[in-house]
């Protein structure tokens, strides 16, 4: 993963943080692809990163974005809902999953080394 966090100083805050999502190679599936959400938390010395559960999309979704189209104008296929909270999982699940529940696993795991450093430096 290319870290593209711009490192200013920190100020008064203890922590940036980035969450972004996208595609990687996973040869197994069948579109050679998966999607997952992920944070970028760092305090000044040290990233944390933690990632979402990931997914497959369909094979038309995949080559479209390997062309460089954004999944969330395919309305095409997601419909005019995949911009907003919803996301493109929102309609792949049938509205069971959606996208900020997907960063907010995100979060949560790259936050474990921070919650719990007595464990991760024993």
């Amino acid at each position: 993963m290319l870290m593209n966090m711009q490192q200013r100083g920190i100020g008064t805050c203890n922590y940036g943080v980035g969450i972004e999502a996208g595609m990687y190679p996973v040869p197994e599936v069948e579109t050679k692809y998966m999607d997952a959400s992920i944070c970028a938390i760092y305090d000044g010395d040290k990233y944390y990163i933690g990632f979402s559960p990931s997914f497959e999309y369909p094979e038309t979704v995949v080559k479209r974005v390997l062309q460089g189209e954004e999944l969330g104008y395919m309305e095409d296929i997601f419909g005019s809902t995949a911009k907003g909270r919803k996301g493109a999982i929102g309609v792949l699940t049938a509205g069971r999953v959606y996208r900020e529940e997907l960063e907010e696993y995100a979060v949560i795991m790259a936050l474990t080394k921070i919650v719990a450093k007595d464990v991760y430096n024993k």
